[in-house]
């Protein structure tokens, strides 16, 4: 057994992967290739019952095992790490011929993932780090259920007292609130400007924004299905996931697709995330657009004062797993000085008047027109109070995001 920790900084907590496998080559080519090209700790075991004594004393983040060992087949092991740590992340390395082993792994023990050998290390890499983020967000998600859950106690508990209720749900809204951008980056070049305004308390509506590497901005819009308390839970994941972004050089493309990965393996059944990332150099205002179920975005041209949908469209989020998931076609426009990209959620788009026409369908684009010469900020509002103006009284309202993009 070999235990290995290459440069933890600070007190930040450091990743432990355990590697077993019969072969002391394997052991030694993965513990080597992980030290010198990731943080992690590793530890190494050519032995699964010496590594499950061992497991016991620390548990690791993410275990790497063989299939066919003499001791004790892997999917016996993971299913003995299963028992003590349910939610730990699992990866199973078969040969060719281990197909069916794999599948039925995958069945009986929750694994993340399997690869044949001999594994391309940069994948293997990849497959590791996501692992480790689906195990936090795992843990992540259940302690926040659990702080909701208490949050729902308490309110049952005070039912009779309405004004605590109130004010416990206020209390929520400003932690997910906080969530949110307090203010955007400055930028000489690129100013952004956001409406946030959820149907109940709380919300599943998100949106957020990140610095990418060499001048890039990366922005998050988001609509997660239904609202209330489980769809707020839920935006907690997305900003988990976004941040991971920051100062990458990733795509909009990229992006979507790692998010819709993570999200697929805890998403709660029957829940979904419509979201679309829109990338901006701010030295040129070149964004890069790729939408995964979010209503398309206008474009408002202040030299002549026209209204264009951008045709950008693309798959929900949660609908397929991460070999499957495509993210919709990029979309590329460049930004003039006064130009504004509009991005926002349904809640918007669909308000509905009593002839069961909908805002996006009659006249949003007649009241971006009229509004062209407006600031970025009165645009917004102006959308916000044409679409009240718009539905009809009883029309049950979805939470509504917009967010607006100008060039200085």
């Amino acid at each position: 057994m070999s235990i290995s920790n290459q440069n933890p900084q600070g007190n930040r907590r450091v990743p432990m992967v355990l590697i077993v496998d019969d072969e002391s080559l394997v052991t030694k080519t993965l513990s080597s290739y992980l030290q010198l090209e990731t943080e992690y700790k590793v530890m190494a075991f050519e032995s699964p019952l010496e590594a499950l004594k061992a497991v016991k004393v620390k548990a690791p983040d993410l275990i790497i095992s063989d299939f066919l060992m003499p001791e004790m087949d892997g999917l016996k092991f993971l299913s003995e790490i299963k028992k003590l740590y349910p939610d730990i992340t699992t990866i199973l390395l078969t040969g060719y011929a281990d197909k069916e082993n794999a599948i039925k792994a995958i069945n009986q023990v929750g694994l993340f993932q399997y690869l044949e050998k001999p594994w391309d290390n940069e994948n293997l890499k990849v497959v590791i780090r996501n692992g480790i983020m689906n195990k936090d967000l795992k843990i992540l998600l259940k302690e926040k259920v659990k702080e909701f859950d208490q949050i729902l106690l308490e309110r049952d508990k005070l039912a009779e007292h309405n004004e605590m209720l109130k004010e416990q749900l206020l209390l929520a809204r400003n932690v997910q609130e906080s969530m949110l951008p307090q203010s955007f980056p400055n930028s000489s070049g690129i100013s952004i400007v956001a409406k946030y305004l959820p149907a109940l308390e709380i919300g599943g509506d998100f949106y957020d924004v990140v610095p990418l590497a060499n001048h890039h901005l990366a922005l998050l819009i988001a609509d997660v299905t239904g609202h209330g308390i489980q769809s707020a839970l839920i935006t907690v994941l997305l900003k988990s996931a976004f941040s991971g972004f920051k100062d990458t050089t990733a795509s909009p493309g990229e992006i979507l697709s790692s998010m819709n990965k993570i999200l697929f393996n805890v998403l709660p059944r029957g829940f979904y995330v419509a979201a679309m990332v829109v990338t901006i150099n701010l030295l040129n205002g070149r964004c890069r657009i790729v939408n995964g179920g979010v209503p398309y975005p206008y474009l408002v041209q202040v030299r002549d004062r026209s209204v264009e949908r951008v045709p950008a469209n693309g798959l929900l989020l949660g609908v397929a797993d991460g070999e499957l998931y495509q993210p919709g076609s990029e979309v590329s426009l460049k930004l003039q000085k006064g130009d504004r990209l509009l991005l926002y959620t349904d809640g918007l788009s669909e308000a509905e008047n009593a002839a069961n026409l909908q805002f996006d369908n009659g006249p949003m684009i007649q009241t971006l027109t009229e509004a062209s010469q407006k600031s970025t900020a009165e645009i917004l509002e102006h959308l916000a109070v044409a679409a009240r103006r718009f539905s009809k009284p009883e029309h049950r309202w979805d939470d509504v995001t917009i967010l607006g993009i100008e060039s200085n």
